[in-house]
């Protein structure tokens, strides 16, 4: 996600923004700057990765501690984009429904991708103990909210697939979601046993450490510029001079760009959305519970998805919704992100809004995240705002493939499909927001 422009008013705007309101992420306050040690990289390395974020880290990490030589090349600053500007959910849902991936890819490939996402939140989860970062990480279950009684009976209907690629899961039916919710306005759902939340920029920065006392060289505010190939390998052109390197990764999501026809074409078929995420006032325990009773994350079924959880520590709640939309500047997407979740949640009536920020993320046209090669360039793209677990995983499974590993297999395998211009513009981006809204509100 890139960083939006810096903006705090000293006063409330309004009853539902708190004075100090601010529009920088809430998981950066107070957070200083990354500092990884100056070492001199030389003229060679074994892997240049492309970008500092969940994947590339991930990736330099793996190689890293498999004696390669990496240099991680990022743009910015380390906490700067998308890793630290998500809503901090470490879940296993993905974007991509069932019925859509079987009609796409086939039975086998739809089961495996549903298996994958639990596999990549567990393995996140072992990362942050196996490392010792402190971010947070919260275990609990999630409730998947049924927006009506057809998007109901397709869960009730998914009910015994879901129990076999994800455990334990429940149907939760209207007259009981209360024990889970403290809402009315749902048509029961899904209660998953396991989920998880963390605070990202502390898992982000945790995984750059990790990367860097493994031996991998992280150089920020080092732009890349060029990647050219012969015989004796890669040439990339920074900022900060040209490295040579046997194998490149590119890790830059909605952030790849066009410096070489390869990063150009990969960049075609991938739509950039913006995404939206709000964090409230210190909220009493007693409320908190009210509101979540089941203390865990909740999603509904819409297309473009509502989703709140409680924060790192539970005294604020984290919300996240009008992906896309082109509804004004943040101090409205604020209200009317909260606005959302106020007319479902009685109890969070006079609770105030002291951050709203955005950022983006990068959705292909099948709407799940793929590793590959092209052109010799290996790539980790298209994580569909699922970045905290599906970056995480498919860094390190991108890295056990240039490694040669068996355990670099996946699913996710699979070269990125072409997407129409249409599809990626940002003039029609609200447009098709809009229309899967209407699909929402139609197909009831």
């Amino acid at each position: 996600m890139s960083a939006p422009d810096r903006t705090r008013v000293g006063a409330a705007t309004s009853d539902v923004l708190a004075a100090g309101f601010s529009t920088e992420p809430y998981w950066t306050d107070g957070l200083p700057p990354f500092a990884p040690p100056r070492r001199n990289i030389g003229e060679r390395a074994d892997v240049a990765v492309v970008g500092g974020g969940y994947a590339g880290l991930s990736a330099a990490l793996t190689l890293a501690r498999s004696g390669k030589s990496v240099a991680v090349f990022e743009a910015t600053r380390v906490g700067s984009g998308a890793s630290s500007r998500s809503a901090g959910s470490l879940g296993h849902v993905p974007k991509a429904g069932l019925a859509d991936l079987k009609a796409r890819y086939g039975e086998s490939v739809a089961h495996r991708v549903y298996v994958e996402a639990r596999q990549a939140r567990e393995y996140v989860e072992t990362l942050v103990r196996e490392h010792q970062i402190d971010c947070g990480l919260r275990t609990s279950g999630r409730f998947i909210a049924a927006h009506s009684e057809r998007t109901f009976a397709k869960l009730r209907d998914s009910l015994p697939e879901l129990q076999d690629t994800w455990g334990a899961v429940e149907l939760v039916p209207r007259e009981a979601q209360r024990a889970v919710i403290g809402s009315d306005a749902y048509f029961g759902g899904l209660r998953l046993a396991t989920a998880a939340t963390l605070q990202p920029a502390l898992l982000h920065r945790g995984l750059a450490r990790a990367a860097v006392s493994a031996g991998a060289h992280v150089l920020q505010e080092t732009r890349v510029t060029d990647i050219s190939h012969d015989t004796s390998g890669f040439t990339v052109v920074t900022t900060a001079g040209a490295i040579k390197a046997s194998a490149v990764v590119i890790a830059t999501n909605a952030e790849t760009g066009c410096e070489t026809p390869t990063l150009r074409r990969l960049r075609r078929r991938m739509a950039v959305i913006p995404a939206y995420v709000v964090v409230t006032e210190p909220i009493a325990p007693d409320r908190i519970r009210r509101i979540l009773p089941s203390n865990g994350p909740v999603s509904d079924t819409c297309k473009i998805i509502h989703y709140m959880a409680p924060n790192e520590n539970g005294q604020r709640l984290v919300m996240s919704a009008r992906a896309g939309r082109s509804d004004g500047g943040l101090h409205e997407k604020a209200r009317r992100v909260f606005g959302y979740f106020a007319a479902r949640f009685p109890d969070l009536q006079g609770v105030r809004v002291t951050h709203c920020w955005t950022g983006r993320f990068a959705l292909p046209s099948d709407w799940i995240p793929h590793v590959g090669i092209e052109d010799g360039l290996y790539y980790v793209l298209g994580c569909c705002g699922t970045g905290v677990p599906m970056s995480t995983y498919l860094g390190h499974k991108l890295a056990l493939k240039i490694l040669g590993q068996d355990a670099g297999s996946t699913v996710f395998d699979r070269p990125l499909p072409p997407m129409s211009a249409w599809k990626r513009s940002p003039a029609l981006l609200p447009l098709a927001v809009r229309a899967y809204d209407l699909r929402d509100r139609l197909f009831r």
